[in-house]
């Protein structure tokens, strides 16, 4: 199925520094909020746990964190990668870059930074990732496929 071009919202799911969860792309931004209701109502387990709002499209439940960013495409894709880069602080930056497909992804997932070493790979048909030193730090770029919700 081609996917069409133009405005997406992405939907992630993390665990600290894990995407919990394939990352979900719509192309309606009120049903990527009500999904992030959802899954954040999911997470909270029926009200054992407390969902915080810090700010519109960012849901906390404890470690986890539902976060909705929106992304853009520039011509149609048969399918579509998310990115989220992890800086030595802890913060994705970005928190959702879209690929057009499996070699884009992994092309940026492997490129280090501006004085930056590949310390690991990791790679199966679903998400491809690597970790790099960089000074005295640790940061990792993962790519993960789509779950396309049109």
């Amino acid at each position: 199925m081609i996917l069409p071009d133009g405005d997406w919202w992405v939907l992630l799911v993390t665990d600290g520094f894990t995407v919990e969860f394939p990352p979900e792309v719509y192309v309606d931004e009120r049903t990527a909020e009500s999904e992030g209701e959802r899954w954040s109502r999911l997470l909270a387990r029926d009200g054992c746990a407390s969902i915080e709002r810090p700010f519109p499209g960012r849901w906390e439940i404890g470690d986890h964190w539902v976060r909705l960013n929106p992304g853009r495409t520039d011509e149609p894709v048969e399918e579509m990668w998310v990115g989220t880069y992890w800086t030595r602080n802890g913060y994705p930056d970005p928190e959702a870059e879209l690929f057009e497909n499996f070699e884009a992804a992994r092309e940026w997932a492997l490129t280090p930074p501006a004085g930056g070493l590949v310390v690991e790979v990791i790679q199966n048909p679903w998400m491809v990732g690597a970790s790099y030193r960089v000074r005295d730090g640790q940061e990792e770029a993962v790519a993960h496929r789509a779950k396309v919700i049109g």
